[in-house]
Parts: structure tokens; C-alpha cells; sequence
């Protein structure tokens, strides 16, 4: 079976922080984190922006509603069957919604301070260390930019 990806996957995931310094974590049913503790995330589709693929994911799979706020963390490598994989990691601050958890993609959803990610041997390694840096992360912001060129973008947003 072909996948409709390609050989190139870009996907985007929401690291929500709530007021009491908890974080929004998942377990997927399916893939390689099948049954650990990662953060809401799906690849990004064709037709949209990265930030928006952050909100429609966190959405589709928690029900909460995000605006993502800046990039955190990427993730970049190339898998031993030759894909070429990428995550990118916005900080995403919570509007509102009702948790719901995406029955056909996740076991469970949780809140869990950053030192109950880092204990926990369920913890994939990758969230565990962004958890353990994020605090001290900026990142990027989106910011305004005219277009003097009209380059054939639907919708274009520049992060610095």
C-alpha cells in the first residue's frame, strides 16, 4: 500500500500547559508511542497552515480548543524505511472546549506535572526532555508581514 504521504511527513504537536503548571499528555492507540505518554499531535494536511494543523489535532483528539503561540522544540529525522519524518512543537495556550478523548486514536488523556512526566517509564524520551527544557524555551512568535510579491499562497504566516 502506497502512503498518501509520500516520503516527506511533516506533523505538528500541542504542548498545552494549564494554570496549574500541568501538562496536557496522551496516549495514542496505534504507532511506534502506542500506550506512552506524548503530547496531542497528527500530521499536518495539505490545504492548511502548520498552526492551524496544531489547533485542528489538539482539538480532534482532546476536544479543547488552542491557540498555538510559538514553536518550542522540532523534532527531525529520517526512518529506517526512508521516510523523512519532522515534528514541530507549538506552545498552544488553552481557550476553552470540553475534554473529550478521540476513542479511534487515544487510550487516555491526562494532566501531569512535569516532574510525573519524568518519572513516569511510560514518558516517551522525546517528551520527557522537552518537559525537563520548556521552561527555559522562548520560541518563536508569529509576527505581521506585508507581501510586496504575490508568491501563490492561500495563507501564509512568518514566525521570527
Amino acid at each position: 500500500m502506497e502512503d498518501k504521504r509520500g516520503n516527506i511527513w511533516l506533523a505538528v504537536s500541542g504542548l498545552v500547559i494549564n494554570d496549574e503548571g500541568k501538562c496536557l499528555v496522551v496516549k495514542k492507540s496505534y504507532s511506534a508511542t502506542k500506550g506512552l505518554w506524548t503530547l496531542p499531535s497528527g500530521f499536518v494536511q495539505a490545504d492548511e497552515t502548520i498552526d492551524a494543523a496544531v489547533a485542528r489535532e489538539v482539538r480532534e483528539e482532546t476536544g479543547l480548543l488552542v491557540e498555538p503561540e510559538a514553536v518550542v522544540a522540532m523534532r527531525s529525522g529520517v526512518l529506517r524505511k526512508g521516510k523523512h519524518d519532522t515534528l514541530l512543537v507549538f506552545r498552544a495556550r488553552l481557550l476553552g472546549g470540553t475534554e473529550t478523548r478521540c476513542e479511534r486514536e487515544l487510550l487516555t488523556i491526562d494532566w501531569l506535572t512535569p516532574e510525573e512526566i519524568a518519572a513516569s517509564p511510560d514518558s516517551t524520551e522525546f517528551l520527557a526532555t522537552l518537559i525537563r527544557d520548556v521552561h527555559h524555551i522562548e520560541g518563536l512568535k508569529p509576527r505581521p508581514f506585508q507581501h510586496t510579491r504575490d508568491y501563490g499562497y492561500s495563507e501564509f504566516k512568518i514566525f521570527f
